[in-house]
Parts: C-alpha cells; structure tokens; sequence
C-alpha cells in the first residue's frame, strides 16, 4: 500500500468535497505571496486587510488579490483595480493572470 501524501489525496478530496484545484493542505504563504502582499502593504499603508493566494497551484502565474483600504474611497471600482495594478507594475509582467477585488472599510 502507498504512503499517503497531500498530492495522492487531492483528487479523492476535490470528488468528495468539490475542492478547487489550487487548494493548498497548508496555510503557509508562497515566497510569491509573501512579496506581492509586502509590495501592496508598502503602496497601500491605510489599507485594513490584504489577502494574496497563488490561484497557479504555487507556480506564480496568476493571484487572487483582496484589498480593502480607505485610499479606494470615493474612487470607482476600475479606478480601484487601477491602483492595485500600477502598485504590481513590475510584478504583472511575469505573471499571466490576476484578480482583483477592492473594498473599502465599513464603519
């Protein structure tokens, strides 16, 4: 019988529980993850959460951003996405993908 490993129980669990799949088994941030969210924190300094994931399965390829700051306020949401994209200019151009989703902070 094989050992078990994450990667050998991946598509046992997606079947069973509909898992995506760039789940990861572990909450540790990808070295991607970690300079993306340092880079935001440094251009976004009042913003209240910041959340990045590898949605590549780890490669860096494509990330899902959530950002919520007061610097978003009053600005429409293309603005927004504007912003984060401008703040990742360099970031961007090794990557093939990204999602954005901006918020401001409710009181």
């Amino acid at each position: 019988m094989a050992a078990w490993s994450p990667a050998a129980a991946a598509p046992l669990l997606r079947g069973i529980r509909g898992l995506p799949l760039h789940h990861r088994m572990f909450a540790t941030q990808t070295e991607g993850e970690l300079r993306v969210t340092q880079i935001l924190k440094e251009k976004f300094p009042r913003a209240t959460a910041i959340k990045v994931t590898d949605i590549s399965g780890g490669c860096g390829a494509m990330y899902e951003i959530k950002i919520e700051s007061e610097e978003f306020k009053e600005k429409r949401t293309v603005q927004q996405h504007q912003m984060v994209n401008q703040a990742l200019k360099e970031e961007i151009k090794g990557m093939h993908g990204l999602r954005i989703f901006t918020s401001v902070p409710k009181r």
